[in-house]
């Protein structure tokens, strides 16, 4: 029934039942009549006023008497276009400290009147909640253009050491002091470089920007080549560095070799650093369920342990057992926790046991799916193929405002006769090409005057007939989704700094014209091999002693290299300094006979072996085989000289 038919035969007392009722709500009711002076309110409303403003008898008084002068202004206009309009829903601020969302209606008084009745809804811990997520969401972005900020000025001077490293170590001059020198100079600046890469990684996981990207993949052939990076390092400290993988493995699996390397890396890499003496002992698992694989991989070593009370925060960010850790072994303590981030991102765990002075074991746990195809592709990162082409005559515009950044490029590419010039902006990039023709470009992203992104948009824009000259981003940015914006904009390639000669060597020729699929052979030696130059061959003489003696050199070099190379596929032992004699040999008479790239390789080679001794390990005989296998192809390929760009390449990845 409503209040037209009466008062309800059930209740004595309507308007006490509704005083009841409104002084029940939570939320403050009332109403003003057409002066805007308040006539009613309930329960909730007295108890609002009197916290806000002391007041207790507020009745007959309008806003204006109640609240500061600015609220009550906001009030009564708001009032006044319920009065003129009808009914008004607005977000208002009520005292000093309630955020209301009240809704006004116009209503009949006795009087015959129109007043206005109204209810605050308190919307206070929603609106906190909502500014919190405000900043929550600011102070992401801020730590995220921070740590690209700084990402970016960390990877620019690094470029410059990195890259004159990398161009000393291919100076045949260097003594072999020197050379120790430049390779410490190279591994200091490359463990500074994986820590800033560390901090962006945990960045990203926070930010949910870093996806795992699974392909199919050799789990067995991953776990050993991770493995094998880490026995040099075991060696030097007399650790037995050891790998037990399940017979019933199934090798062929879908994973992201990627990460699966970084966590397996990370592992590996504490055991051995907190391991003395004894072993480390990696054992790896798999279990079906369901559909899936869940692989299990145990890294136990026999190090200085760790106390359960250090355990308990060891997966934290930043964090080590104690300060004394940092002090003694170095590190930023954010290996266990990006880990473990990724295995439970893949998954799986990662969880550790331990006791001081006997030892720690880590457990990974992450799921597997089967490999979509019967035989796994290779896991994609393992070796980049470079499809090599020539770049003598390569006309390039550089574009870097930074001196020392132009001139790591020019010393990578000078050697290969190239014909660069260079550009300190964006807009004189367009200049230059309006004036003078080019066949690539190598565009730094962050410049004055004009960025590299703006120009390169105004250059794909553009209805010039070199709109289409073939781009490739340099840059120290490494963000999550760095690389898809700047190809989304119109580059051809994108080399990370700091710089590596192989990579931007790679990338020009891929750019520059990359074979079909299929063209070559599998095996990412012959590609690089295929595409080596060779200079203008050369004409025997029956009659010239030279050409007779290099006859000879060439027939008896190629049967011993033919021999070694039998000899490190057979389960023969074989001596390290017996290679290295052979090598040794090779490094002096190739250059004599016009053969300098062989020489170089060589060369390479008698660094590694230099002091090695007694019988080869696995590792070794592969390593020592792909130098020997690339010598011998440029003997019975006939490539005398330096091999133009794919020579330096070549030995770049050998040496990868």
């Amino acid at each position: 029934m409503s209040a037209k038919d009466g008062p309800s035969p059930l209740v004595d007392n309507i308007a006490e039942l509704m005083q009841a009722f409104l002084d029940a709500l939570p939320d403050p009711v009332f109403i003003k009549d057409e002066n805007l002076n308040l006539i009613y309110g309930n329960a909730a409303l007295d108890r609002f006023i009197l916290k806000a403003t002391g007041m207790t008898d507020y009745l007959g008084h309008p806003d204006r008497d109640i609240y500061p002068r600015d609220q009550w202004e906001v009030f009564e206009r708001e009032d006044r276009k319920v009065l003129a309009k009808g009914i008004s829903l607005s977000e208002e601020k009520i005292g000093p400290e309630m955020t209301a969302l009240t809704k006004k209606l116009p209503v009949r008084l006795p009087s015959g009147k129109i007043g206005i009745a109204g209810i605050n809804f308190d919307i206070t811990a929603y609106k906190m909640t909502e500014a919190r997520a405000r900043e929550t969401e600011a102070a992401s972005h801020a730590k995220s253009q921070f740590l690209a900020s700084m990402s970016h000025e960390i990877r620019t001077p690094l470029n410059g050491i990195l890259g004159m490293a990398q161009s000393l170590m291919s100076d045949p001059d260097l003594t072999p002091s020197q050379h120790d020198k430049v390779e410490i100079l190279l591994d200091s600046g490359r463990t500074l470089l994986s820590l800033v890469d560390d901090v962006l990684d945990l960045s990203k996981i926070e930010a949910g920007k870093l996806a795992i990207d699974a392909v199919d993949g050799d789990l067995r052939h991953t776990v050993k080549r991770v493995t094998r990076l880490f026995e040099p390092r075991a060696r030097e400290k007399g650790i037995d560095l050891i790998v037990s993988i399940d017979d019933a493995l199934n090798s062929g699996l879908r994973f992201d070799p990627v990460r699966i390397r970084q966590c397996l890396s990370n592992l590996i890499s504490n055991a051995i650093k907190f391991t003395d003496a004894g072993q480390v002992r990696i054992c790896v698992a798999t279990e079906p369920q369901g559909d899936h694989w869940r692989i299990t991989v145990h890294v136990h070593d026999s190090g200085i342990g760790i106390s359960g009370e250090a355990l308990s925060g060891l997966f934290a960010d930043f964090s080590q057992a104690d300060s004394s850790t940092t002090r003694r072994f170095g590190g930023t303590g954010l290996g266990l926790s990006i880990t473990r981030r990724l295995a439970r991102m893949m998954g799986g765990d990662v969880v550790a046991q331990s006791e001081p002075g006997k030892g720690s074991t880590f457990t990974l746990t992450f799921m597997a799916e089967p490999a979509a195809l019967h035989r796994p592709k290779a896991a994609s990162g393992e070796t980049p193929v470079i499809a090599a082409k020539s770049l003598t005559g390569l006309r390039i515009l550089l574009a870097d405002d930074n001196r020392v950044n132009r001139e790591v490029v020019k010393l990578f590419l000078t050697p290969h006769d190239v014909q660069i010039t260079e550009t300190e902006n964006g807009q004189q990039v367009l200049d230059m090409l309006a004036r003078e023709p080019f066949d690539i470009v190598l565009l730094d992203v962050h410049m004055p005057v004009m960025d590299g992104m703006e120009a390169l948009a105004i250059l794909r824009s553009s209805d010039t007939p070199y709109r289409d000259i073939p781009v490739i981003a340099l840059t120290a940015d490494a963000m999550s989704g760095d690389r898809e914006r700047f190809l989304s904009k119109g580059a051809n390639g994108y080399v990370t700094k700091p710089i590596d000669q192989g990579d931007l060597l790679s990338v020009i020729a891929r750019v520059r014209g990359r074979p079909a699929p299929g063209d070559r052979a599998a095996d990412p030696l012959q590609d690089m091999l295929a595409g080596l130059e060779c200079t203008k061959p050369h004409t025997a003489s029956p009659d010239d002693p030279l050409d007779i003696l290099r006859q000879e050199w060439l027939t008896s070099t190629h049967t011993q290299l033919r021999r070694l190379i039998y000899e490190l596929g057979a389960e023969n032992d074989i001596a390290a300094p017996d290679v290295h004699r052979i090598a040794h040999d090779c490094q002096g008479q190739g250059p004599f006979f016009g053969f300098q790239l062989f020489g170089s390789i060589a060369s390479d080679l008698c660094f590694i072996l230099r002091t090695r001794s007694g019988p080869m390990n696995e590792e070794m005989r592969e390593l020592t085989g792909r130098y020997v296998r690339a010598m011998l192809y440029l003997l019975e390929q006939g490539i005398s000289g330096t091999g133009g760009p794919s020579g330096s390449a070549l030995r770049m990845k050998l040496a990868a």
